[in-house]
């Protein structure tokens, strides 16, 4: 008794799992933290499109962002940065009982995201040889978009494969040998993303499966050894992305049209690619010049709210400003490159009130990577969620959108009422 009593206080104690989980959180790679991501990556890719947009360019017609619109929209990233780091701790909080999913609730949610797929997909799915002639370049992608099912509050729940692929990493957070139905269920999911990516033209469903991945396994599966590849995070994205979108576009655009214009279609690649990004800023700052500074509906701050089923169509007349934006498009812009940026589209809202929302975008990613950190289960998997929105804020005014809104009710509901109750 003696002795084993010596032998176990000379023994050291493990570090708990979580709090092993918080270290390697808090020693991750510097693109998994907002504050740092928007430090390093995207302030200094606005700042070189800004410089692109203020100088002699001559591929878009007409040219409305000045720099007083740089300064404002450098504004509103720079108050969503700050407040994303108030507060920080030197060390993550660990969760003192971190959440316990049932590895069932893996199933609940894939046949969510199924069933969007069948009704978003079912059509063209059960005409194959129309896929298949899509990709040898006999069918348009527009035939193809006529066969989109759309059922109000149905149909995007293709997008619980978003909240999916978080929730698999969290409740399987060890590699697990052989095959499992919940890996066949990723597999799954992945093909009918990219399936949907090329016949439905949208390649951010892709972006949104495939950045949570990265992160989740890099999360709970990364390990302590440093990949230098992984560290340049974005900036070696950038070839991949580049690459994707050329196998995207090539029967889509570049043989029926592009082949005749540009010399390569690497050339074309890039410079479409570049063009999404300017024009989104441009037509931002020209939604602002032409309609002016807080005249529009909250259409882009409520546009979960917009398409929240069934209520979502008697609130939609009172918030609704798209026909005016349309309207600036057609002209006086181009309606081919329709983004309107994630950040000039809150000053056309609410006037220099849209540096609240930044604040609360900010308070939001502070929240996200707090939990990223801890380990606390919601907010852990909503910040692979969100990731995205924030990376492509100067795009896609994507934060508030629908697309979030099924992902975080899914995760909500999962560690609300789904996970497994302590017994004392």
């Amino acid at each position: 008794m003696n002795n084993t009593s010596a032998t176990s206080k000379t023994q050291p104690r493990k570090a708990p799992a979580t709090h092993i989980d918080a270290v390697a959180a808090l020693n991750g790679y510097w693109w998994e933290d907002p504050t740092r991501l928007l430090l390093f990556f995207i302030l200094p890719l606005y700042i070189l499109l800004s410089m692109e947009l203020l100088g002699e360019q001559k591929a878009i017609e007409h040219i409305y962002y000045s720099g007083f619109y740089a300064f404002a929209g450098g504004l509103f990233l720079l108050v969503v940065m700050v407040v994303s780091a108030i507060g920080r701790s030197a060390t993550p909080v660990v969760a003192a009982a971190p959440a316990d999913i049932p590895i069932g609730v893996l199933d609940f949610v894939f046949g969510l995201a199924l069933l969007g797929y069948v009704i978003m997909m079912g059509q063209v799915l059960t005409h194959p040889m129309m896929i298949l002639s899509f990709f040898s370049g006999n069918t348009s992608v527009y035939d193809l978009l006529e066969m989109k099912g759309r059922i109000a509050g149905l149909s995007t729940l293709t997008e619980a494969t978003i909240a999916y692929v978080p929730l698999y990493f969290y409740v399987v957070r060890h590699a697990v040998k052989g095959f499992t139905r919940y890996k066949l269920y990723m597999i799954i999911l992945g093909v009918l993303t990219l399936l949907r990516s090329f016949v439905f033209a949208e390649r951010l469903a892709v972006i949104e499966v495939a950045l949570p991945t990265v992160l989740m396994y890099m999360r709970f599966r990364g390990g302590p050894r440093r990949s230098l590849l992984v560290a340049l995070g974005p900036f070696a994205a950038i070839g991949p992305m580049v690459g994707f979108f050329i196998a995207n576009e090539y029967h889509r655009s570049w043989e029926a049209y592009y082949i005749n214009i540009y010399d390569n279609i690497f050339d074309f690649a890039i410079e479409r690619l570049a063009l999404y990004y300017s024009t989104a800023l441009n037509n931002g700052a020209g939604m602002l010049s032409i309609l002016g500074w807080g005249t529009g509906h909250a259409m882009y701050t409520f546009d979960w709210l917009i398409h929240f089923p069934v209520f979502g169509e008697f609130i939609k007349p009172f918030l609704d400003s798209s026909a005016d934006f349309d309207a600036f498009l057609n002209n006086y812009a181009d309606p081919e490159f329709n983004n309107p940026s994630g950040i000039f589209v809150h000053f056309y809202e609410w006037g220099w009130l849209a540096l609240f929302v930044a604040a609360f975008i900010g308070w939001v990613f502070n929240k996200s990577y707090s939990g990223w950190r801890s380990g606390n289960g919601f907010w852990c998997c909503a910040h692979a969620a969100l990731y995205v929105s924030l990376l492509e804020i100067l795009r896609i005014p994507n934060l508030f959108s629908g697309r979030n809104l099924v992902p975080l009710g899914v995760l909500f509901v999962v560690f609300r009422f789904m996970r497994k109750r302590q017994v004392d």
